[in-house]
């Protein structure tokens, strides 16, 4: 459990940081080929989970990085996997963000920093903790791409939860189940009370 929650926490802070960055670039600057970089970006939806692990476990063996196989193969996958949905929530917000704004702060002396942190943060905050909240729950319950990169002593709670259904129908399997279940739903909470992205579910109405 606590590899799992772990892993989901870091995934979640990378993808945050990377899919920020990546949106920035290409839904708020368009810089040059931003439509094919946005493609390029959102092309690992396109690819079933299964044969992404297979792909990343052929790619550390034939390079000789099998000891990233674990924790930081696991770290690695799940960044991909989640990226795509943290950069299109965020480039969602970036997109309705009025310019306006930026262009008045300018006229008033803000630098470049202080529009990015007082104007456009707060308005796409909502897109940017959406976007965690599905990268924390993907990472959290992944099985596909997990099962090719777990190894003794680094295995996540749902592989565990599988091995263990595979001998036996345990009751424990259910009360773990539901237990998290539960930690997803105050995580999802957690996230919404920091970011409030229903606002932007329910179009700016909580």
């Amino acid at each position: 459990f606590l590899l799992s929650v772990e892993l989901a926490l870091i995934v979640t802070v990378l993808s945050g940081l990377f899919g920020l960055l990546a949106a920035f670039a290409v839904a708020y600057e368009k810089c040059p080929g931003h439509a094919a970089i946005m493609s390029f970006l959102l092309s690992p939806l396109s690819v079933p989970q299964i044969v992404k692990g297979v792909a990343l476990v052929l790619f550390l063996s034939s390079t000789g990085f099998y000891t990233l196989l674990g924790t930081p193969g696991l770290i690695m996958a799940h960044v991909i996997l989640t990226l795509p949905f943290v950069v299109r929530m965020i480039a969602g917000a970036m997109f309705n963000v009025d310019k306006r704004l930026d262009l008045a702060a300018r006229v008033l002396g803000a630098n470049r920093l202080q529009r990015i942190r007082y104007i456009l943060l707060p308005l796409i905050k909502p897109g940017l903790f959406s976007g965690m909240t599905f990268a924390f729950i993907l990472s959290f319950n992944n099985i596909p791409l997990s099962v090719f990169l777990v190894r003794p002593g680094e295995t996540t709670l749902p592989i565990t939860v599988i091995n263990h259904l595979e001998y036996s129908l345990d009751p424990v399997l259910a009360a773990v189940n539901v237990a998290s279940l539960l930690f997803i739903l105050a995580a999802v909470f957690l996230f919404e009370r920091i970011g409030g992205f229903s606002t932007q579910i329910h179009g700016g109405s909580k």
